[in-house]
């Protein structure tokens, strides 16, 4: 019989029964009997040493409330020891086996070797997991624990197919050096050129095999050998590895089921501040206008559905403009206006545009203009026609116009004697490198100049400059001696390659007015009064018409 002094004056006591398993509660009536409540009555069972027994609050409530009823003295079972409980479960597919453990309340608590008793029991020779049973019979209890886990298949992969096409860059501004953004810059399109690697496709996998709790085997399947897809359009197979797929032209790279295609053309409705400007390997189609300050490039062949407005286009290939092409601003006699405001066309092959006002076109073809070229300067490897033969339109008013072997023109001039210079019989481009010679060549001599007086005035006064950099001084002025021989020669080589085509010649279908200028090779003739269908050729005595 235990006796606690939280128990004094409450008529109870507190034993086990004599098999140890069972906790009876004894009741005697007191006259001046002192109340408990079950908080109070389980702290007092804890000093006891009771505190481990399974002893439920329910049963302590009905033990108070009889003692408070009853006149008679009573004894009455409130609790028990009970043993640790174990259930161990074993998965349908045997790949997992779970752990139930049901806390000891003064009784035996389960032991590991229960539990690996358990699993033998249940047929699981692998896969047990030893440190989680352990920590959970540490803690004495468990619910639904894994405590053992099959090793899965792990099926092989498929053959995948890996972009190698770096992502279009983020559409963003770049910013200056003085850190303003410019919205026509927003990056280039994804574009590639020949023999860019693209796709790579991967060997299959094999399959790893599996094993369940009970040892048995689970087969694994193997990764299937997927070609490239049939019909892929612009690549190539690398020539040394089969799994590369690489650019057979340059364009637009567009990834598609089980490989890559590369369009040699790139669609887009417009060029604006919303697409920024355009750099691109291959073709662009623009269905609508190019506009202001907007800059486009291609390697190959550009088409404008619409205008351009004072832009610049370059292209390695041909240029067609269903518009027109038209810049700012106005020529002041004869005088082009800033080439900034212009619209600037250049093309490594033919030109072909509606109209062009303050436009600067250059081409390494021939430059085909269907009905005006007004205030522009126009430079041709091969001919200029404005207008078609035999048409009504096809003016060609002020400005500048270079061709190689033939300007044609319904009109050239106007009634109020626009300046107006057509020049032929001049390759423009060995034109453009002389004219580069020259000016380098007037550089070294102002140079030489300078030179010249500085090392005669240290001479008359020796002592006004520091050896060190009078020897520099007379150094630079030999090399510039040998660079000046060489752009004089350089330049002379040019002049000679410059020679006149005999076949040159300027046609004018209807009327050539007076203010307009004739330059054949050498030669120049200035319109003086208004000429009909005139056509220019390069005579003995210069030119005739």
């Amino acid at each position: 019989m235990e006796k606690n002094h939280l128990l004094d004056g409450t008529g109870l006591t507190f034993q086990l029964t004599p098999d140890g398993q069972s906790l009876q509660a004894q009741f005697t009536p007191l006259v001046q009997r002192r109340a408990l409540d079950v908080s109070q009555l389980q702290e007092a069972l804890v000093e006891l040493g009771f505190g481990d027994l399974f002893v439920p609050a329910e049963a302590l409530e009905q033990l108070l409330q009889k003692c408070t009823v009853t006149p008679l003295a009573f004894t009455q079972r409130i609790g028990e020891k009970r043993d640790a409980t174990l259930a161990v479960q074993l998965s349908d597919d045997a790949m997992t086996a779970t752990m139930t453990i049901q806390s000891a309340f003064g009784g035996r608590t389960i032991t590991f070797e229960e539990v690996e008793k358990e699993l033998t029991r249940l047929g699981v020779v692998c896969g047990i997991l030893y440190d989680e049973i352990r920590e959970a019979l540490a803690v004495g209890k468990a619910s639904r624990l894994v405590i053992a886990q099959g090793t899965p298949p792990i099926p092989g992969e498929d053959s995948q197919f890996i972009s190698l096409i770096p992502e279009m860059a983020a559409q963003a501004p770049r910013l200056s050096e003085d850190e303003t953004a410019d919205y026509r810059n927003l990056g280039d399109i994804v574009s590639v050129s020949l023999g860019d690697p693209l796709v790579r496709r991967t060997h299959p996998t094999q399959g790893i095999p599996g094993v369940n709790l009970l040892g048995v085997e689970l087969p694994a399947t193997d990764g299937v050998d997927i070609p490239f897809a049939e019909n892929l359009t612009g690549i190539a197979c690398d020539l040394e590895d089969g799994d590369l797929l690489v650019a057979a032209i340059s364009g637009y790279p567009v990834i598609v089921p089980r490989g890559v295609i590369v369009d040699p053309v790139f669609k887009l409705k417009r060029v604006d501040l919303s697409t920024g400007n355009l750099h691109f390997k291959g073709s662009l189609e623009i269905a609508g206008d190019v506009c202001d300050g907007m800059e486009v490039a291609a390697t190959e062949n550009i088409t404008v559905g619409g205008l351009v407005e004072a832009a610049r286009i370059k292209a390695g290939g041909e240029i067609v403009v269903q518009g027109g092409v038209i810049g700012h601003g106005k020529a002041v006699q004869g005088r082009m206006v800033n080439r900034q405001e212009m619209a600037q066309l250049e093309a490594g092959g033919t030109v072909t545009v509606q109209f062009a006002e303050n436009a600067a076109i250059t081409a390494g073809g021939d430059i085909v203009i269907r009905e005006l070229a007004m205030q522009s300067d126009l430079t041709s490897g091969g001919s200029i026609m404005v207008g078609e033969r035999g048409g009504r339109k096809g003016h060609i008013i002020g400005g500048l116009c270079r061709a190689a072997s033939l300007v044609h023109a319904v009109v050239i001039g106007s009634h109020a004697g626009v300046p107006t210079v057509i020049e032929v019989g001049v390759d423009p481009a060995l034109n453009r490198k002389l004219e580069m010679v020259q000016e380098s060549l007037t550089e070294k001599q102002r140079q030489m100049d300078e030179l010249t007086k500085t090392i005669a005035y240290v001479q008359e006064n020796p002592g006004s400059m520091e050896p060190g950099l009078f020897n520099l001084k007379q150094r630079i002025y030999t090399k510039c001696q040998g660079e000046i021989a060489e752009l004089t020669g350089e330049k002379k080589r040019l002049q000679k390659r410059m020679e006149i085509n005999a076949q040159a010649r300027v046609e004018v279908e209807r009327d050539a007015f007076l203010g307009a200028q004739i330059r054949i090779g050498s030669s120049v003739t200035q319109i003086e009064e208004d000429l009909t269908s005139p056509t220019f050729t390069l005579g003995e005595e210069g030119i005739t018409y």
